[in-house]
């Protein structure tokens, strides 16, 4: 009813609401990251793998190392990095 005969209005009376539910529980799983250095570390994942072998990372990777993928005849970093050195070559 959206009239009361109640004397206090609707006030008494509670609304009803739609239960929530709980936030998940997500599960942590302890893995062991093996670098391709031999390097190990330990971190928390939801990956149920209790070991990841990485064969590109820090260690290998030229975004991060550029040096070592470098010859040794490139004059600077410039000049060897790509859309940098075309871009510095046109213009």
């Amino acid at each position: 009813r959206e009239i009361s005969s109640s004397p206090y209005g609707r006030t008494h009376v509670w609304k009803r609401r739609l239960p929530t539910l709980p936030p998940p529980i997500v599960p942590q799983f302890p893995q062991l990251v093996v670098r391709s250095d031999g390097s190990t570390f330990t971190h928390w994942t939801t990956s149920p793998r209790s070991v990841l072998r990485l064969t590109r990372d820090v260690t290998n990777n030229p975004v991060w190392n550029m040096s070592a993928w470098r010859a040794e005849e490139a004059e600077d970093e410039d000049a060897a990095t790509g859309r940098l050195g075309r871009f510095t070559r046109r213009f």
